[in-house]
């Protein structure tokens, strides 16, 4: 019964970890595009993150991470009218082509051609 009990608290400590990467995901999704930097902010490695993450989401960190990202993307690209280069900097991307592949490469078309694809 002891066991159990240590067990439960261990795997409610380790699910608290994921909540509070994920509330800082939410927080800093446009500045920190890496797992290293959630990991430093959760004082764990960024192999002990991504371990728990695979334990209960069967995603990685970065993955979430770039899902993330990618939401507000489109988001930001079919419901508004600024400009792919403000969304680039808003989203921490230091140029458009790095964001044009981000994009492209996780969504299947360019920002450009995405925007003009009706929903």
């Amino acid at each position: 019964m002891k066991c159990r009990f240590v067990l439960e608290l261990q795997e409610k400590s380790k699910l608290d970890i994921v909540r509070r990467s994920n509330a800082f995901l939410e927080v800093h999704y446009k500045t920190k595009h890496g797992v290293a930097a959630y990991a430093q902010m959760l004082n764990k490695s960024s192999k002990t993150i991504s371990n728990l993450f695979l334990q209960f989401n069967q995603k990685t960190p970065l993955q979430i991470i770039q899902e993330r990202i990618l939401l507000k993307a489109r988001r930001l690209l079919h419901y508004t009218d600024r400009t792919i280069k403000d969304i680039t900097y808003e989203l921490g991307f230091e140029d458009i082509q790095t964001f044009s592949r981000f994009f492209k490469n996780k969504q299947g078309k360019s920002p450009k051609e995405f925007r003009n694809t009706p929903l």
